[in-house]
């Protein structure tokens, strides 16, 4: 997918370049763009630009924690080529080590996070081996001796085989160490330690801790780097999850040097990126508790423009929400003279805030959908909360009721990590379900006594789940088998308000999965998931087969190129065309005789004997192949074998059509075949001789993707009798090579080609781990896997931590079940609470949101829907594949490339608009799906409708106090009404307000200006 800059990100960028070029006396600038808008991609270009002119140019980013940096910092560089990005991008994560490394000749970037660089005087340690073997160097050059009286071990601090490397490394880089660096650290001792330095180190080795007086040292160390090495540029990404930085009033020397210009040099620029700079609405409970978010977004008004600034702003709020409480206690004839003046304010706030700050906001869905029907109650739900209620203290009983509607199984779910249940043991009860160890795969006949998993069931059915991907957006032929029963995605991204919420929803769900597809009465329920079928076995040959990359089949079948709309029948045919056209000269596409024709050697023997020749005519094409498969089976005497035994492979002169019809199978269906064809689309030198990249190939398809093929519930839910017909079949049932496509298309615009084979490989890899059930009236716990249904966020290593066993592998980590939640591929279901809600995108795969718990905010209603509500997802690519994929998939056959990058060529001619925002973001029929997991009488449904309408004003409470009864004050209006007050809403978009500029620019006579 592309990444090209669309028109409102290059309108913020302009509006960025002047603010920092001294635009505004501060050089400061806000982009607060809503979730999934391209925020990295703004601070890309502006890096791009502000670099441009410069001979040397020094990029400061700052985030949170070290994985979205690792996420991000590639993104900020690919306006440079692979070699240049590589060079630009600093492995340094600590100010102090920035002065060690070999000095940069033009652009360089380090990436960093406040509590490792950036801590206050109240947070100070040893820090790391390497950095206090530098400290060790730069006292040894500037103060001969000092280290001599310190006590022994001190600057080792703990450090045993690390240290001599580290001090090794430290001399060998003193090298790169400027005499401006020298004499910046000690004056930044003196700072620290008074003068003499020697004198003050020692005393205060003696009378404080060593991490204490180390941690000085190094803070001596980054203020030296500060001021030896300042930024041209401080991009601060998700600052509101480090606010205490900006803030004068804390104690932190080395926030004020990097903000205000270290020793009294010039205040760098500084970009800061936050969807959520400030909290934009509070509740009424969270106001009388203290939360003053109209009070957090004046103090970032004074710290991107000045005091002045911020006491202006306040006045205009103050008399703009006087405004609105008048017109929402007025009849709408008595508006007309306080609207006029409240557009007023709203213009000459939007001209006051946008030389600072810029907020793009996509448009508003109003159609939201028709939501199902309640889930039904039945007589054992209730008996389920009676049981619960009765046995928890009695202190605890009015919550009773609100654990019950959201957490299936309360009583075996909750355990000794929430007080309402801790230290209860509940009764056994015949009329209440009770998961235990024999009881696994025999569902209760009544289920487990909740609405909402059985009304789950209804909308993600187990024989959806159970499938190993999802049907792609654009088919390129007709979907069958089991994929032909899946009307909808499977995927569904569900909230929930409690942590043991999603633990239980996904375990039981992934229990239903496998209770149907695999699990049997009499099998225990750990023996279950054990058995495999494609584990190497000697003389195995189909199973090589199946997941062995073929240059020969890759290369020479490509499906596409059948006709639009063809068959699979049809496609089919053509592919063996494509074989016989390819086939060696030395190899006759048909038997020299009827009897000869009634041959069947195996398929892999076949195309072992085809590729062997074929190696003889293309030998770059099969170097890397030989090499690759040597690496991959270099400890594995089982594959040796195997390999040795294709090599072995008799040579033939010709190939019968039953022997052709088997290598269609292998071209079409062998998931090592369709990967590697997917993989072509987009990295076409694959096959190049001297690159890695067949090896990254292999290894995906040998080690990874068998694996995760390699399930019981695969292999039950796919039909077939062995491991070949049920892969082949499944492949071309389910349109893998059109999914892996799609999907390598949309992974493009965050990882280069070269990479798209590992990502999916280390989201496949993720291990999801299991939830474990308190047994009834037992101390044993039942551990349930999780997989085709899985809980995110803190939820998932909660249990985890408490009932892991010694010999289980580590639970995935959020980021990575996230990454694989962004695939076609298992899980198909994520359940999560608020955790999920904020900075996170799951719209890959996914256009199905489900409210397990509804929220109580509109802005949380937001925040939910914002995750898969982004760039390219799913909800755009599905109407968009609708409308042009007939003509892509024509065009790509001519092309040889892949369809979805002339879907992305044609998509921006067709349905672009002047922002960009269509249709990548927002376009016709583009809605993601809603399900509201309410109960009959519940009054869910009503406060959900009440919340959509508090979300399309709730931004009218910006900079007020007390915003809930305005924004209730506010929607009590009909809905003519409720459209004119949602036209005082401040609008700080750079792209508006460069065209209200244009427009007030424009001649008299109406002809255009340049902008």
């Amino acid at each position: 997918m592309t990444a090209r800059v669309k028109p409102f990100q290059r309108a913020t960028v302009e509006a960025v370049i002047a603010a920092l070029r001294g635009g505004n006396r501060t050089r400061r600038f806000l982009v607060a763009d809503e979730v999934g808008l391209g925020k990295t991609i703004v601070a890309r270009e502006t890096i791009a630009e502000l670099a441009a002119d410069a001979r040397k140019f020094t990029v400061y980013y700052v985030t949170s924690g070290l994985k979205v940096a690792d996420q991000n910092k590639s993104e900020l560089l690919r306006f440079l080529d692979e070699k240049d990005a590589k060079a630009a991008l600093s492995s340094v994560d600590r100010v102090g080590l920035m002065p060690f490394e070999p000095p940069s000749r033009t652009l360089r970037l380090y990436a960093f996070t406040p509590k490792t660089s950036f801590s206050g005087s109240q947070r100070l340690y040893g820090g790391k081996a390497l950095e206090r073997a530098f400290i060790g160097c730069l006292l040894d050059e500037r103060y001969p001796g000092l280290r001599q009286d310190l006590p022994r071990g001190f600057l080792e601090h703990g450090a045993t085989t690390s240290w001599p490397w580290a001090v090794s490394e430290a001399r060998e880089r003193m090298e790169n160490v400027s005499r401006r660096f020298i004499d910046a650290y000690a004056s930044a001792l003196r700072a620290e330690f008074g003068f003499p330095v020697g004198d003050g180190i020692l005393a205060a080795v003696k009378k404080s801790k060593a991490g204490n007086v180390l941690g000085h040292l190094r803070k001596a160390l980054a203020r030296a780097a500060l001021t030896s090495m300042p930024p041209d540029v401080v991009v601060f990404d998700e600052f509101q999850c480090y606010r205490d930085l900006f803030d004068a009033k804390v104690d932190n020397p080395l926030a004020r040097a990097l903000l205000d210009g270290a020793d009294g040099g010039t205040p760098p620029p500084l970009l800061l990126l936050s969807a959520t700079p400030y909290r934009f609405y509070a509740e009424r409970w969270e106001t009388e508790a203290g939360v003053q978010p109209h009070q957090e977004f004046f103090d970032i008004v004074e710290f991107l423009a000045g005091a002045s600034v911020r006491t202006a702003a306040q006045k205009k709020f103050r008399r703009f929400g006087d405004l609105l409480h008048a017109i929402g206690r007025l009849a709408p004839h008595e508006r007309t003279g306080p609207m006029a003046e409240a557009r007023e304010i709203k213009r000459q706030l939007q001209t006051m805030l946008t030389p600072f700050m810029s907020r793009t906001e996509r448009p508003v869905a109003m159609n939201v959908g028709d939501l199902q029907q309640p889930s039904s109650m039945e007589p054992h739900d209730l008996d389920v909360y009676r049981h619960f209620a009765a046995n928890v203290r009695d202190k605890f009983k009015g919550s009773a009721i609100a654990y019950w509607l959201s957490v299936p199984l309360p009583a075996q779910s909750l355990g000794d990590r929430y007080q309402i249940s801790k230290g209860v043991k509940f009764p056994t009860s015949r009329s209440v379900p009770r998961l235990g160890v024999t009881n696994c795969f025999k569902a209760p006949k009544d289920g487990w006594g909740s609405a909402k998993l059985r009304a789950l069931n209804v909308l993600a059915p187990p024989a959806s789940l159970a499938l190993p991907w999802v049907a792609p957006s654009l088919a390129w032929w007709t979907p069958s088998g089991p994929w032909a029963k899946a009307e909808t995605s499977p995927k569904m991204l569900i909230f929930s308000r409690f942590r043991a919420t999603p633990q239980s929803v996904a375990a039981l769900t992934s229990l239903e999965v496998e209770r149907r597809f695999g699990g049997k009465a009499h099998l225990a329920y750990s023996e279950a998931w054990k058995k495999r079928h494609l584990n190497p076995k000697p003389n195995q040959g189909p199973t090589l087969a199946l997941f062995y990359p073929s240059p020969f089949l890759i290369l020479c079948a490509d499906p596409l190129r059948a006709k639009v709309n063809s068959t699979i029948k049809q496609v089919r045919a053509t592919v063996r065309l494509q074989i016989i056209k390819e086939l060696p000269k030395a190899i006759a596409p048909k038997a020299p005789n009827a009897r000869a024709n009634c041959r069947r050697k195996p398929a892999w023997a076949v195309l072992a004997a085809i590729e062997r020749a074929h190696a003889k005519i293309r030998p770059n094409d099969y170097e890397p192949v030989r090499k690759a498969w040597k690496k991959v089976s270099s400890d594995d005497a089982t594959l040796q074998l195997l390999l040795g035994q294709r090599d072995d492979a008799e040579p033939i002169a010709w190939i019968s059509s039953g022997e052709l019809d088997a290598l269609v199978d292998l071209a079409l269906g062998a998931p090592g075949n369709v990967v590697g064809r997917a993989l072509l689309r987009h990295l076409p030198t694959v096959f190049q001789s001297g690159s890695e990249h067949y090896l990254g190939l292999v290894k995906f398809c040998w080690s990874s993707f068998r694996f995760y093929l390699d399930r019981p519930v695969f292999w039950s839910v796919l039909p077939g009798e062995n491991a070949t017909e049920k892969f082949q079949r499944a492949c071309t049932d389910g349109c893998l090579e059109a999914a892996l496509d799609e999907h390598f298309w949309l992974r493009k615009s965050k990882v280069a080609p070269s990479e798209l084979i590992d990502d999916l490989a280390v989201a496949l890899a993720a291990n999801v781990g299991t939830f474990a059930f308190k047994d009834v009236g037992e101390k044993d716990r039942l551990r349930i896997r999780c997989h085709a249904a899985v809980p995110f966020g803190a939820t998932e290593s909660e249990t985890q931590r408490q009932d892991r066993r010694a010999d289980d592998p580590p639970a995935a980590r959020a980021e990575e079940i996230r990454a694989a939640f962004n695939t076609p591929f298992w899980p198909h279901i994520l359940v999560t609470t608020s955790v999920g809600q904020e900075g996170l995108d799951f719209h890959s795969w996914c256009d199905r949101l489900g409210h397990w718990d509804l929220c109580s905010s509109p802005v949380d209603l937001e925040q939910r829907e914002g995750r898969i509500q982004r760039f390219g997802g799913l909800t755009v690519r599905r109407p968009l594949a609708q409308a042009l994929g007939k003509a892509a998939l024509d065009e790509a056959r001519e092309l040889g490339s892949s369809p979805w990058d002339v879907i992305a060529r044609e998509a921006d001619r067709s349905y672009g608009d002047d922002t960009g925002m269509s249709p990548w973001w927002t376009m016709p029929n583009a809605e993601i799906k809603r399900h509201l997991f309410a109960l009959p009488q519940s009054r869910d449904v009503r406060r959900f409708a009440r919340l959509r309408n508090q979300r399309l004003l709730y931004r009218l409470a910006m900079g007020q106090p007390d915003q809930e009864d305005l924004v209730n004050l506010l929607a009590s209006h009909d809905s003519e009404s409720a459209k004119q007050l949602r036209s005082l809403t401040l609008d700080l978009s750079a792209f508006s307000h460069d065209n209200r500029s244009s427009v007030r620019a424009k001649p008299a006579d109406g002809s255009k200006t340049r902008r």
